[in-house]
């Protein structure tokens, strides 16, 4: 079968990246097997200093400086939650940046290191890096805070270190940037649709119905859209494969409304965390 390749180039700590699920998760129902998804490390920031107001550094030291980003920071992530309608809460927990804290490569790095290149266990250690970002607000890019995740995925902590600090995961993210410049990709997220030995770079944020002509170009019609089934095989098979996922992704996916999900449901067993109003669904164990 003829495939099309969706790289998503991003970094984890995006809210712009969070934004995208829903229609990501529409793209996995409405084409199933003729789509494969792989994921660039992005690293958005490299040292967080290069973002701060100099003048106010300079005149009032590093931390003020910090602060007044992080505010900014916050303002832009709650702005983000009205591109996809994913929830973000900034604010109630710890910062993403601070004296010790000046990079969001560790991230890329812990992704890296956690899941590899292997599918679908990266979209999970993904979905878990941005829902402790922009939900639990949790300082993601603390080493602890990475360990701990590679542990909560099977990997012991000796383990995530020896392959956290390798050649081989720095080699990983400098070809990441390698890619990046040769592609010319200078703002995030940005995708890269491959197919027939071609790559095309799209910009910005797609919705679905962008996707379907985009799809329909770039495989010259060849790759169409199918019917999705929405019954409780399709959804726990859909579950099994995303086991931590909103209410409004389930929604989108399988084209149903909201009371559609909460019924289907009702008998699964799964945790519940309402956000805002969306429900988040977590398999047990």
């Amino acid at each position: 079968m003829k495939k099309l390749v969706i790289t998503t180039v991003a970094d984890p700590m995006m809210g712009m990246l969070w934004e995208t699920w829903p229609t990501m998760r529409k793209l996995e129902t409405h084409y199933g097997e003729q789509l494969e998804f792989k994921f660039l490390s992005g690293q958005l920031v490299k040292n967080v200093y290069d973002l701060v107001d100099p003048n106010v550094r300079k005149q009032f030291g590093d931390q003020v400086a910090l602060n007044q980003y992080w505010v900014r920071l916050m303002q832009i992530y709650l702005q983000e939650e009205q591109i996809g309608n994913m929830p973000i809460y900034m604010g109630g927990n710890e910062r993403l940046f601070d004296e010790r804290h000046l990079s969001s490569v560790p991230l890329n790095q812990g992704l890296l290191t956690i899941a590899g290149d292997q599918q679908p266990r990266l979209d999970q250690v993904l979905y878990e890096m941005q829902y402790d970002t922009v939900i639990n607000n949790l300082q993601t890019n603390d080493i602890k805070y990475l360990t701990t995740l590679a542990q909560r995925f099977g990997m012991d902590a000796e383990q995530f270190t020896t392959r956290y600090n390798s050649a081989t995961i720095k080699r990983e993210l400098d070809n990441s940037e390698q890619a990046r410049r040769q592609l010319q990709i200078d703002q995030l997220p940005a995708y890269l649709l491959t197919y027939q030995g071609k790559t095309f770079v799209v910009k910005g944020l797609p919705k679905y119905g962008d996707w379907k002509k985009l799809i329909h170009q770039v495989t010259d019609g060849s790759i169409i859209e199918q019917m999705v089934k929405f019954d409780d095989a399709a959804l726990d098979a859909f579950i099994n494969k995303h086991p931590h996922i909103s209410q409004l992704e389930l929604q989108t996916a399988f084209d149903v409304n909201e009371q559609v999900i909460t019924d289907a449901l009702a008998t699964f067993d799964l945790e519940k965390q309402r956000v805002k109003g969306t429900i988040f669904y977590r398999k047990k164990g």
